[in-house]
């Protein structure tokens, strides 16, 4: 048997029902996975692109794909590095010299530190999906405010995951390149790693390829709102496909063959220092994380954002890698991602917890409400063995994306429900919290916060949350 043909074969008599029962189990409107062996690309899709339509996911569809848009723009800045247009090391304030620093600590960070989230620079609060900014200078913008903010610590002094970062980067390429950020992207990375069809902007996605976001409990479209905003096109905003991020990780796995040079593909990807975190994400490179799999070495990049999750992983050294994308926030991408490396390496697909008790909670909320969902989850949780994850993890996973798209009607009644099984949650109250917040009422969410305190005096995010509601600044749609 040829080796194209057993990898075919293990892939579809393995890989394919392990994901479908994945989708089943954890009741997810759709999934699309990509599994690359050296040159030979398989993908497919599973599920429902869009529920309220009916539309099924395809290798072709295309997701948002959240933080994995990073990759791409590594790429894009060392390919302004390679061409001596761009230096890694000079001082960003002297590429954009047109942006007021209002710290002058603001002199170290280069381009090497934001690419490493080492740049000292503190992440995005509020995203502004409900107000999108869709012209050709929201990422200027977004830029200059990034400028005025205080330095949260020395640059190079340490990792710090950084969004803005990012979206500086993104500055960066647009103003050294002399295009629009999403164009210097598509003409200089998409179309030359094969990629036609993927896309930053959110307006070049055609209707019948698209995935929609599902949030809330039972997961559903939540109308119009979405999370793209050209603000924050390069951390988070890239549109693409299984497929053909099948081509992307080939040309990975080739070093960089018609990108970048092996030199400065090596580069990318050498270590930068450690995140404290365990396997994948152990270690941050440039726009990558470093980790391990089973012993092999690993780069990858998980993507999250309200309605979609995405992970791409490869083990460069064995020419293998691997994307799973979903539509939803409860699905488990990096056990999908790594279920199917181990495929690949002729292992059996597993590993993954337990479904989560939403998934069996959802229709009975949707039809006899929070009163029947909460006497099934108290049977739940009785059964022995226990057949799914009954933590504070799941609720919260249900109910984050909706609130930070203020959609907060499709977080409330789980946000219920979880308040009347689990009481003494300090997340439940921090939650539910938020959700008042974004809706305007500091007096409710203060209420709430207090609570969450109450019940956990070291819940910092409440404890931000309550400073914030409190104070004279207005209230806003800021994450968790």
């Amino acid at each position: 048997m040829s080796g194209h043909t057993a990898v075919d074969r293990r892939v579809r008599e393995a890989l394919w029902p392990f994901v479908e029962q994945v989708v089943e189990d954890w009741s997810l409107p759709a999934v699309a996975v990509c599994a690359v062996h050296r040159d030979r690309v398989l993908a497919r899709g599973f599920g429902t692109a869009d529920r309220s339509s009916g539309a099924r996911a395809t290798a072709d569809t295309l997701f948002h794909l959240a933080s994995v848009s990073k990759t791409f723009v590594a790429v894009a800045v060392l390919q302004l590095v390679e061409s001596g247009t761009l230096e890694l090391d000079a001082p960003i304030t002297s590429i954009l010299p047109a942006l007021r620093w209002a710290d002058p600590r603001a002199e170290g960070i280069t381009p090497r530190l934001p690419l490493s989230h080492r740049s000292g620079l503190g992440d995005v609060s509020d995203y502004g999906w409900h107000q999108p900014e869709l012209d050709d200078d929201a990422l200027a913008r977004f830029a200059a405010r990034v400028a005025g903010w205080p330095l949260e610590r020395d640059p190079g002094s340490g990792y710090r995951y950084s969004n803005a970062g990012f979206e500086l980067l993104g500055h960066v390429v647009a103003t050294v390149g002399g295009a629009p950020f999403e164009q210097h992207l598509r003409t200089h990375v998409l179309e030359p790693a094969g990629m036609a069809a993927s896309t930053f902007l959110r307006d070049d996605v055609p209707h019948h390829l698209a995935a929609l976001p599902h949030v809330g409990l039972p997961a559903r479209v939540p109308g119009f709102a979405y999370p793209y905003t050209r603000s924050h096109a390069p951390s988070s905003s890239l549109h693409s496909s299984a497929a053909e991020l099948g081509q992307w990780l080939r040309v990975h796995l080739a070093r960089g063959d018609g990108l970048l040079s092996r030199t400065t593909h090596d580069s990318m990807w050498r270590p930068c220092g450690e995140t404290g975190k365990p396997g994948w994400h152990s270690g941050i490179a440039l726009g990558w994380f470093r980790g391990e799999h089973r012993g092999h070495a690993v780069v990858s990049h998980p993507g999250s954002d309200p309605g979609f999750q995405s992970s791409l992983v490869l083990l460069p050294e064995l020419g293998i890698g691997a994307v799973a994308l979903a539509n939803a926030n409860a699905a488990p991408v990096s056990g999908i991602a790594a279920a199917a490396v181990d495929v690949l390496l002729g292992l059996e697909p597993g590993g993954l917890s337990l479904p989560p008790v939403t998934a069996r909670l959802a229709p009975v909320l949707a039809s006899g409400g929070v009163e029947a969902a909460a006497d099934l989850f108290h049977r739940i949780v009785a059964e022995v063995p226990s057949t799914s994850s009954v933590e504070d993890d799941e609720f919260e996973d249900a109910v984050w994306g909706a609130i930070e798209l203020h959609r907060t009607d499709l977080a409330r009644p789980v946000l219920e429900l979880w308040q009347r099984v689990r009481p003494e949650s300090s997340a439940a109250w921090r939650m539910s919290g938020w959700a008042a917040e974004v809706d305007g009422r500091p007096d409710e969410a203060a209420t709430h916060l207090r609570r969450a305190l109450a019940l956990d005096p070291g819940n910092d995010d409440a404890r931000a949350a309550l400073q914030r509601v409190t104070s004279a600044a207005p209230p806003a749609g800021l994450a968790p």
